[in-house]
This record gives C-alpha cells, structure tokens and sequence, in this order.
C-alpha cells in the first residue's frame, strides 16, 4: 500500500527544516554553464556558478534550497543501455536538498554544521518511517591520495579518516555494522569540474529495500562537506598540474537526495519504474507498444523522458548555445571528444550535448521499432499531465517529436541497425 505519492513528497522535502536564513530557488534549467558539453547532473553547481562565478572562493554566504532536475548520460549509456540494474535508474530524475545547501564565506565549525546537517537526514528518513537498521552509509577510510584515486593524482597527501561523519553516525544510531568503510573516490571527493574545485569528504546513503538475508542497498542520498583546495604545479590551473593540497578558506555542507529513489524506499517497492508518476507513463506505454518487452520499454521509455525534459527547457527558456559559448563548452570542458556533426537540430546546444542526445536516440530506434508520430503525442501529453509540478512539460512535445522525426528520417537510425560493434563515444 502506498505510504506517500510522489507529489506529496516533494512537498514534504521542500518544507521540511532548513538551515537558517536558507532561501527557495527555483530549479536550474538542464542545460547551464556550470555543466559545459553535458546536461545538469547534481545539485548544487548552477547556483554556486550563478553567484560566485567558481566554486573556490566565496564573497557572501549562500544558503538555499530546491529541487533540480538531473540528465545524466551514464545512467543510459552504461546502464540502461545495457540493462543494468535497470531497476534503479531513470533517464531523467529529480534531486532535493535535505537542509538546505550551506555555503559560507568564512571558515565556521565544520563539525558542528555537518553534524546538523547530518542529524536532519536521519530525522527526515525516521519521520518517513524508514529504519534505522537499513540504513547503511559508507564512509572514507582514509589513505594515499595516490591510491585512493588509483593513479589520477600522484602528490604525497594521506587523506585521514572521516572520523566526524563516522562518530556522528553512530550517535545518530546506526547500528556500527551498517557503516561501510570506503577508501575509493566515492567517498573522497578529488574533483576538478573546468576550474579549481574543493576537496573533501562524501558518504552514500544505502537503504536495504530487500531482506536481512538478502540485503538490496539503493542509494537515496548523499552528504558531503570539503576541507581543502588544490595547489598547482604552474599558473594553469587544470587537473593535470594538480599538486597538493591546502586548508580550505570557507565553509561548505552538503545533502542531496534523489527523490524518485526515496520514494521507492518510502513505499517498499521493488523498482523506480514503480514510483507512481512513472508506472502511470509506462501504464500508457504498454497500451501504446504491447509487443515490446519490458526491458526494451524502460529503455526506450527513459530516453523519451529526458528528451523531453531537455527540449522542454530549450523550449521556455528559448536557449541557445552560439559559437561562442561552444567555445567555452570546449575550454571547461570537452566531453566525449568526438567528430560527429548532427546537421539536424532544432536549435544548437553544442557538439557535445548533440552527441549525447543523438546517441540516447539510437536507444530509442533500437526498443522502439517503428516511429509513430501520433503514438509518441499521446505519450508525451501523458507524460505532462502525470507531472503538475513542472509547468513546462507541455512545450517540450512538438520539439521532442520532431528531433525524433528528424532521427528517424535521417540515416543516423539505418547505420546503427547495420552495425553491432558500438561508437568510439560509447565505449
């Protein structure tokens, strides 16, 4: 029995307890500079790249809160594409903060912040009704930067354990056989997003959605808070002439959750494409396409559903990406690095993201079958009604429809069907 719809809970995160002084924003749209060459892929960059230009050095505090929209290209090229664990993973899915995303310009008590931040995520998930004794958080051991990041980065740093989110953990009560210790990048933030980027700490917060004997962990949230800055070997500050480490001068606390993945949790189901809004598209899309299996469906599905959140975008805030800001794309950030050229656009979002969405198409002339124009009408009307908290769903259906039209007439489709071996892009 559902314990709560997925616009209930949407509502319940964006009124839960903030931090103070913590402001509503409105979601970043998919496509921004703080993502060059890719589609918005977490929480937080839009904004810190809105305000501050970077996300190193900070002239004011910035506390805020929101729900954004989130593309992100490997979840469909490495695993929806290839079914796996197609049961955790959407095309496009939708990330809240906890308490807010805690910027500050000065260097405050980072164990006293995080910890709070921290003690609101449980408090949330208890009030939710989910257990303490499934929750299983990971956390970094500590160790060589060398080893942690298998090579990327070769300075003489070992990073220490993270002993404040693992003591408060446990003060929270999660049982101290739940905590997974981790020394892997996903633990330890090593980033270097176009420009200098904050080094720190990250914990995966697992849920078992299965058994004590045959435990099922879906990741729901993460918490992250940054201690230091990359030094440089010269004057170019890129990932490459990364040399060291100094003490960061701010002050950063982060909690992100992914909202269609807590909803699965909160109802005990078995898959996201059970959420409600989502089992009601792919209700639809069975009535639509009955002869396709159910794998060739999610997969299909899910391209369908980020296209049209892209162009739905591109469509209300009439963006475009010109020959210039492509070369800013190319500078921050040159994803895929391919050649190809997609003639057919219904505006230009730069060579990257062109490659992305021609590639996510390709998945769908491979689970679709043949293109129907009314059919795909039908299920993007569906798919704008089921979602009343996006407004802007309806203007993303001609353009979607006709960036599919025009894939589908083009020999793009013909040559993917001739050939089994995958593009350098994909591998």
């Amino acid at each position: 029995m559902v314990k709560i719809i997925y616009e209930k809970l949407r509502e319940f995160l964006a009124n839960s307890d903030k931090y103070p002084k913590c402001k509503k924003y409105k979601r970043a749209p998919l496509i921004h500079e703080g993502f060059p060459g890719t589609f918005n892929l977490s929480f937080t960059e839009y904004d810190m790249f809105r305000e501050f230009g970077g996300y190193s050095k900070f002239h004011k505090d910035q506390i805020f809160s929101t729900i954004q929209s989130c593309v992100r290209p490997q979840d469909i090229l490495e695993n929806l594409k290839y079914g796996k664990e197609i049961w955790k993973y959407l095309g496009v899915f939708e990330m809240s903060d906890i308490a807010g995303q805690i910027t500050l310009s000065k260097k405050e008590d980072i164990k006293k912040i995080h910890t709070w931040q921290l003690n609101k995520l449980i408090e949330l998930l208890v009030e939710l009704g989910l257990k303490k004794d499934r929750i299983f958080p990971s956390y970094c051991k500590g160790g060589d930067v060398t080893k942690i990041t298998k090579g990327k980065y070769t300075f003489d740093f070992k990073i220490p354990e993270d002993i404040l989110t693992k003591e408060a953990f446990l003060k929270a009560g999660i049982p101290k056989e739940n905590l997974i210790p981790d020394k892997t990048r996903d633990t330890f933030l090593s980033l270097h997003i176009n420009m200098p980027t904050p080094w720190g700490y990250r914990n995966e917060i697992n849920y078992n959605i299965g058994t004590k004997e045959k435990p099922k962990l879906l990741d729901i949230a993460t918490l992250e808070y940054f201690l230091w800055l990359p030094t440089y070997s010269s004057k170019e500050k890129v990932s490459k002439n990364i040399n060291g480490l100094k003490e960061f001068e701010h002050t950063i606390s982060i909690g992100g959750i992914g909202v269609e993945r807590l909803c699965v949790a909160v109802n005990g189901l078995k898959s996201i494409q059970e959420v409600d809004y989502i089992n009601k598209f792919y209700d639809f899309f069975r009535k639509l396409y009955p002869e396709l299996t159910e794998e060739q469906r999610i997969k299909a599905g899910e391209v369908i559903r980020a296209l049209h959140r892209i162009y739905a975008d591109v469509a209300e805030v009439k963006l475009k990406i010109g020959k210039q800001q492509n070369k800013k794309i190319k500078y921050f950030l040159q994803v895929l690095n391919q050649n190809l050229y997609e003639p057919l656009e219904i505006t230009n979002l730069g060579r990257n993201r062109n490659e992305k969405i021609r590639t996510f198409l390709q998945i769908v002339g491979d689970n679709l079958g043949n293109f129907s124009e009314e059919k795909l009408k039908k299920l993007l009307d569906l798919n704008s009604k089921v979602q009343p908290w996006h407004k802007n769903l309806s203007k993303g259906i001609k353009p979607t429809i006709a960036r599919i039209k025009m894939y589908y007439q083009s020999q793009d489709r013909l040559r993917v069907k001739r050939s089994t071996k995958p593009e350098k892009h994909q591998k």
